[in-house]
């Protein structure tokens, strides 16, 4: 049995949740949910222990037996994340801070109605320079980290198709010996995410990959403009205005969100 307790709390929001499981040997890898909670959590922690053996050689059973919340301080993500980490903790895993990311349409679209609403503050981006240039702006990104008003940063990560989110801090730049250096530093003007910053998101929309089963990225729709961020064949694609063609040829805008907590 492992408990693993999310908490932090900054000017900016506050996270909190305790989930406790118990991991067993078994013939194939699974996962019940036994905790008293709501079927978002519940959804939240079910993916987060799938998550967390998806890293780990072992086929063991994982069985949440609690999950603790509070109406206030628990957001998107955060049972997801404690779960894994609890998993993670069982299994006695070597390294904690392992990434906690998260596809899945529902937990997405459950983050993407609660910023709508919300002012975009500032961005902060990752990107690749090598011999003191870097490539054109989507070419060059490596991650984004959003930072909605009221809200903890958010990092956007593409693998393939698939968009993931993680609620986290930016990393520091690093060195990437003779293949250049990752450049950590606030968006520039021109680069699309920039032109965003200060503007007030009024409803957005979730792109689905072929199958329907994981995000590729987002359409957000502010007052000043149309963004679209998407993932597509390991690639970003930054784009203001509607989704380019290329795009949605492959995947699929489900409908738009709105927020009502303002």
């Amino acid at each position: 049995m492992a408990s693993f307790r999310l908490m932090r709390q900054t000017s900016r929001s506050v996270r909190f949740a305790h989930v406790t499981v118990e991991v067993a040997a078994a013939g194939q890898a699974e996962v019940n949910v036994a905790a008293v909670v709501g079927d978002e959590f519940r959804h939240e922690a079910e993916l987060g222990a799938w998550w967390a053996l998806g890293s780990q050689p072992a086929t063991v059973a994982v069985t949440v037996t609690e999950v603790v919340v509070t109406e206030v301080d628990t957001g998107v993500g955060d049972v997801y994340e404690a779960t894994a980490r609890a998993v993670w903790q069982s299994l006695s895993a070597k390294d904690q801070r392992w990434y906690v990311g998260f596809s899945d349409p529902r937990m997405v679209t459950a983050w993407l109605t609660d910023m709508v609403g919300r002012r975009l503050d500032q961005v902060t981006e990752a990107r690749h320079w090598h011999a003191g240039q870097r490539g054109p702006d989507a070419e060059s990104l490596l991650h984004a980290w959003l930072f909605f008003d009221h809200a903890l940063p958010i990092r956007v990560h593409g693998r393939g198709d698939q968009f993931l989110l993680a609620v986290e801090d930016p990393y520091g730049s690093y060195d990437m010996g003779p293949h250049g250096q990752a450049e950590v530093s606030p968006a520039q003007h021109p680069d699309v995410l920039s032109r965003f910053i200060g503007a007030r998101l009024t409803d957005g929309a979730v792109i689905l990959d072929h199958q329907g089963l994981d995000s590729s990225g987002l359409v957000l729709r502010f007052d000043t403009g149309d963004l679209t961020i998407a993932t597509f064949a390991d690639e970003w694609i930054l784009a203001p205005g509607t989704p380019p063609t290329a795009l949605t040829r492959h995947s699929t805008v489900g409908p738009f969100v709105r927020g009502d907590h303002r």
